[in-house]
């Protein structure tokens, strides 16, 4: 009996130590040989091999600074002008004589005998371009040579003049019959604000600055009087003048027009003083 009770006693721990053990999660075949994932490169973290890190932000989202600008929309954008600057000063204004220069201009004249006086400035209200800042008004470049009614213009205009006259045209007369001596000169236009003639009146003539004279004839003292106009070869003497004293004007003129230059010019002679590149000058 004694051994029969231990028997049962121990039957219990038996049957405990005969358990099945605790079933494992259940997987299928597919499950347990499908390796685990990769990572994404593109989402991986540092490693030991290569220790750089990943940027998970798209390429264009790690540019630096602003996009740029489209270069079409560049292209539309109007121009930059800059401003307009200030007129320059007006022509009459770029011609005024230095005191030295407009000095030695009026002794100039005193010494050759001339009859003049120095006047006012000369502008135009309408045309700013015109004008004399240092004008004089001529009424005989030489003495007994009279200019009646006297003309405004230039100290360096009377000055040219007055030489060529001397030098040139009062002995030309000289070899007229009866030797007339030179008396006066018949002007044409002086000072006058206007555009040139015989082109498109694009420019201001230099009539508009005191730079220019116009003769449209010479009387003498015995009362004779050849006025400037076309002569076609008549071979007289009063051509010969003519011709001679417009020829001998290129050399104290920049401009001598004439007759047969064009029909603005048949019926006086044109001289004035205008500057030109290289002191090239316009003789017709």
């Amino acid at each position: 009996m004694r051994g029969l009770a231990v028997i049962l006693m121990a039957l219990p721990s038996l049957a405990l130590a005969q358990e099945a053990p605790t079933p494992r999660p259940a997987t299928t075949a597919a499950s347990e040989e499908r390796p685990a994932p990769r990572p994404d490169p593109k989402t991986a973290l540092p490693t030991a091999e290569t220790g750089e890190k990943a940027d998970p932000k798209p390429e264009r989202d790690r540019q630096s600074g602003p996009a740029p600008a489209d270069p079409a929309a560049a292209e539309t954008d109007p121009p930059v002008t800059e401003p307009a600057g200030p007129p320059g000063p007006p022509i009459h204004a770029t011609l005024r004589e230095s005191d030295f220069d407009h000095s030695a201009c009026l002794l100039a004249l005193t010494l050759l005998g001339a009859d003049y006086s120095e006047e006012a400035p000369v502008t135009d209200p309408e045309q700013r371009d015109c004008g004399i800042d240092r004008p004089i008004l001529l009424r005989a470049p030489l003495p007994g040579i009279e200019i009646p009614g006297g003309a405004l213009m230039r100290c360096d205009t009377a000055r040219h003049l007055a030489h060529w006259l001397r030098d040139f045209v009062r002995p030309a007369a000289a070899l007229l019959p009866g030797q007339p001596r030179l008396a006066a000169l018949e002007p044409g236009s002086t000072y006058q604000c206007r555009a040139t003639v015989g082109n498109d009146s694009a420019k201001l003539s230099e009539h508009a600055f005191g730079n220019a004279f116009d003769i449209a004839a010479f009387r003498f003292g015995d009362g004779t009087r050849i006025a400037v106009e076309p002569r076609q070869d008549s071979g007289d003497l009063q051509e010969a003048f003519q011709r001679a004293v417009r020829g001998t004007a290129c050399l104290h003129f920049a401009t001598v027009l004439g007759p047969g230059a064009n029909a603005a010019h048949d019926s006086h002679l044109h001289l004035d003083i205008k500057q030109r590149n290289g002191g090239w000058r316009l003789c017709q």
